[in-house]
């Protein structure tokens, strides 16, 4: 998504229309993607503001697309950004838990 993101973003700047919407539309596609795999019912609070947030991030998106506005996508980027950095984190910390019980 980081990927497509920046792309739209360069697209955007070169005033290359197609590109900036295509790449936007994948972005779109691929936060679908994750907004469709929580689980509402064992995911709780978490799966309720993740999916928030997802459906704030598209609407973003949209309206990036719309108003051919970059500060937009940057912002959309940090959000991006801020959930893979958490996601790593929750996987390092999910890491060292399986190395202590294979400790003990």
């Amino acid at each position: 998504a980081l990927e497509r993101l920046n792309s739209a973003k360069g697209a955007m700047e070169r005033k290359d229309i197609q590109a900036k919407g295509n790449m936007i539309s994948k972005t779109i596609t691929i936060v679908e993607g994750l907004r469709a795999h929580l689980d509402q019912e064992k995911g709780g609070e978490i799966a309720t503001n993740l999916n928030d947030l997802y459906e704030y991030m598209e609407a973003q998106l949209l309206q990036a697309n719309l108003k051919n506005d970059p500060a937009i996508l940057e912002e959309v980027r940090g959000i991006l950004e801020d959930l893979r950095s958490g996601w790593a984190g929750i996987s390092e910390q999910a890491a060292a838990l399986r190395k202590a019980e294979t400790e003990n």
